[in-house]
């Protein structure tokens, strides 16, 4: 089994600041030090150190315990065989699908780990996920069978049509469930 998590956007954002996600990637995980894999790969390549600081920031204010090392394309399926937790950040959402795609080994790889993704990482996840900005529906990679919007109703974009990009999520494709997150929400999804 796997537990896959979700999250809309900017965990940070939550009421709590991020303490119930931080929280949700190492709950029942026994190991010591825990091992978080920071994949940000819906990135450009000179933002990866910044951003493994700041998600180590983020998780040093509510997680005790644990390695944060950054994914790198050439050792990721290793990094995923010793990790217990990979955290997919956001970012450009065909990016990181595109980099995914080089090496679909990684995937074999979940049974007993936790894969969570904010934004991109979440919607590269799902069947189909909401371009809300065009609006379209975009095929992700098809991990979990559901449809997916991210940022939802957030007041960053605020010139979208909310109800016309869910809509075009809707009509596409096969019936499947919804799942649209605000910031800072996220749900879990054990399978």
């Amino acid at each position: 089994m796997t537990k896959y998590i979700l999250a809309g956007g900017y965990v940070h954002k939550a009421a709590d600041g991020g303490k119930a996600f931080c929280e949700e990637l190492v709950k029942g995980i026994k190991r010591n030090p825990i091992k978080i894999l920071d994949c940000v790969f819906a990135r450009t390549r000179d933002c990866w150190e910044e951003t493994l600081e700041s998600d180590n920031f983020l998780l040093s204010k509510f997680i005790k315990n644990f390695q944060l090392d950054l994914a790198l394309p050439e050792k990721f399926l290793e990094q995923i065989k010793e990790s217990d937790v990979i955290f997919l950040k956001g970012g450009e959402t065909e990016m990181l699908i595109e980099a995914l795609k080089k090496d679909l080994g990684w995937q074999k790889e979940l049974t007993g780990k936790v894969l969570a993704g904010t934004s991109a990482g979440a919607e590269m996840m799902a069947e189909y996920y909401c371009d809300f900005i065009k609006p379209k529906a975009v095929k992700g990679f098809g991990l979990l069978p559901i449809k997916f919007v991210s940022h939802w109703q957030s007041s960053d974009y605020q010139d979208i049509d909310w109800d016309k990009a869910l809509k075009k999520l809707k009509d596409h494709g096969e019936d499947l469930e919804i799942i649209k997150l605000k910031e800072g929400e996220f749900k879990v999804i054990e399978k």
